[in-house]
């Protein structure tokens, strides 16, 4: 009867064993992927010189590792707004400790998708007038990079040839600046053209040689209206290009900068949100 038991009682610690194996080994890969994505982020590792070159990835890798190595609660005091639910799992054993489980209360929080959707409007809203009161992406120049074909349509078609010479800088004619302005320039066109070639395939009209002849002429002479109309095109031009970044649509601007980002909540209105969440359930 011993000699059936001793089997039995090997098998269960070897599948005990394997158990914690595996589990190990799964959160080593959920230790990994979350110091991997926190490489990634834009978030703070450590205070640099000024001239200092940027931190490449593997530093920062490094930097996070060590810092976790230093214990749970550094490492989430300082990125926590860059962690996602997938994340939280790492910190399952110290759940009892309340500043752990302080910080997962507002990972989880950041990531709830009800609660998310007005704190993203209200960051980006924020970010927004930020960027405004810098005053370089939502320039002109900016916002035409951004979409050239829509600044032609509203902007640059009236723009007359004196105008065009004013909006010269000849401040800095220095080679290297005039070459990175060219590439943007190129890169500016080729939007372009692939803007309005999507924009006529959808017309579907068919002209002849001589109509097409008088189109190039029209689009060569400068169509001239009113400085009044100008200043309402050009808002107008604003307008979209703002909507379009509240909206998330800027496809070269990095929203886990701003939706993952606590630093541009505006308190009074979080607390307004928190309200009617309270009431409304």
């Amino acid at each position: 009867m011993d000699m059936d038991i001793v089997p039995h009682t090997e098998t269960e610690k070897e599948s005990e064993s394997f158990s914690r194996s595996e589990e190990a080994s799964d959160m080593r890969n959920v230790k990994e992927k979350m110091l991997f994505r926190i490489a990634k982020s834009n978030a703070h590792f450590k205070h640099q010189q000024l001239g200092e070159s940027d931190l490449t990835e593997a530093e920062k890798l490094e930097i996070a590792e060590e810092i976790l190595g230093k214990g749970e609660k550094a490492f989430l005091a300082r990125f926590w707004q860059h962690l996602s639910m997938e994340d939280v799992v790492y910190f399952s054993n110290c759940e009892d400790d309340y500043e752990v489980n302080f910080y997962i209360e507002e990972i989880k929080k950041n990531c709830n998708t009800h609660f998310c959707s007005n704190v993203v409007k209200n960051r980006r809203f924020e970010a927004m007038k930020k960027l405004e009161y810098e005053g370089e992406y939502f320039s002109e120049e900016e916002m035409k990079y951004r979409d050239p074909y829509l600044y032609e349509q509203l902007i640059g078609q009236y723009i007359t040839d004196e105008e065009a010479q004013k909006k010269i800088d000849k401040s800095d004619l220095r080679f290297s600046t005039i070459l990175l302005k060219h590439m943007d320039q190129l890169d500016e066109n080729a939007l372009y053209k692939k803007e309005k070639e999507k924009e006529d395939c959808q017309m579907e009209e068919e002209d002849t040689s001589d109509e097409s002849e008088e189109e190039d002429i029209e689009e060569d002479a400068a169509v001239e209206i009113s400085e009044e109309k100008k200043k309402d095109l050009k808002a107008e031009f604003t307008r979209i290009m703002k909507e379009r970044f509240l909206s998330g649509e800027d496809k070269q601007f990095d929203y886990s900068s701003v939706d993952h980002n606590t630093d541009y909540d505006d308190l009074e209105v979080l607390d307004r949100d928190e309200e009617e969440k309270y009431f409304d359930s």
